[in-house]
């Protein structure tokens, strides 16, 4: 009986870096295949493929490279592989995951996954997180629960994956909602069932682009100004509390012309949409024609804005949508 097919594309991050005796930080340094070599357990589970990608540190990643990433996974999967795995620094992955999930339209896992240490590290995770990434690939009902994230013997929905501490092997939560599973004893256990989740189609034309302004003390709307007239297509807020703004932002804010989202700055929780109804509260802002973002933080909701904007999605659409995300 032949083994099972498993795709691997590494597009660089900590998991493939080393200093190489050197003393001027960690880069870019493993292939894809140096990486899978690490983990010779792989090849009495599964054929493996090994493809190196991109060799980047995640945070120069873009769009287009995304993209790419999605066409090559497409293929392994039209190829024969039960599921795809992409390896990528922890810095941008969970927006990565995000908006993989987001067009993620097979049955087959797409599994995302990198290291909080790198391999000159005493006690590296990289290998490990690679090795359980591949159980989870291989087992069936990892299938129809689009891009999962696998770090540290957890998995978790891209949905819901968040970066919570820059330097702990437990930096991934699921923010607003509990994990998706666990990696035991060569096993993946799932405590969650799959849901129904939707897909957007991959826009045929170029991707807009969508800022993001914060909200702070004292903020008298100066980066709005320069949104006016500018070639951004779409504005994400990254509000106060349950999704407010200042007084000076709310002025600002009216003279937009642009779809506007705001979300909270808080990390968890849901905005608000009918507490508050001061100058620059939720109430107020919807008035102004700004979308609350729901559960979505302000890096995954630019994101989904960026899709429907590209898709040419209508203002209500794009209101709707948010609404039930």
């Amino acid at each position: 009986m032949s083994k099972p097919k498993i795709s691997i594309g590494a597009l660089g991050g900590t998991i493939c870096m080393s200093a190489n005796g050197g003393k001027d930080g960690v880069k870019p340094s493993f292939s894809a295949a140096e990486l899978i070599a690490a983990v010779p357990i792989l090849k009495d589970m599964a054929q493996i493929k090994a493809e190196t990608i991109l060799a980047l540190p995640s945070g120069s990643l873009k769009i287009v490279d995304l993209v790419r990433v999605y066409k090559w996974a497409k293929e392994q999967v039209k190829s024969g592989a039960r599921g795809v795995i992409i390896t990528q620094g922890t810095d941008s992955l969970e927006e990565s995951a995000f908006f993989l999930n987001l067009i993620w339209d097979e049955a087959a896992p797409l599994i995302i996954t990198g290291a909080m240490r790198n391999a000159d590290n005493i006690s590296a995770d990289g290998a490990g997180n690679i090795y359980a990434s591949v159980i989870a690939a291989l087992e069936l009902e990892s299938k129809n629960r689009g891009v999962l994230v696998v770090l540290n013997d957890t998995i978790h929905s891209a949905k819901w994956a968040h970066k919570s501490n820059t330097l702990s092997l437990q930096t991934f939560v699921s923010v607003n909602a509990g994990i998706q599973g666990v990696i035991a004893e060569g096993k993946a256990k799932y405590i969650s069932a799959t849901v129904d989740r939707k897909v957007y189609p991959l826009p045929l034309k170029e991707f807009p682009k969508i800022a993001i302004v914060e909200s702070y003390l004292d903020n008298g709307g100066e980066m709005i100004k320069m949104i006016v007239n500018s070639e951004f297509k779409g504005l994400v807020i990254n509000g106060f509390g349950a999704g407010h703004v200042s007084f000076d932002m709310a002025d600002e804010i009216c003279k937009l012309k642009i779809p506007i989202v705001v979300s909270s700055r808080t990390g968890s929780g849901i905005c608000a949409v009918k507490t508050y109804g001061y100058k620059g509260s939720e109430i107020d802002l919807q008035k102004s024609g700004c979308i609350m973002s729901g559960w979505l933080s302000a890096i995954k909701a630019r994101l989904l804005l960026m899709i429907l904007i590209a898709n040419e999605t209508p203002f209500k659409r794009i209101k709707e949508e948010f609404e039930n995300f």
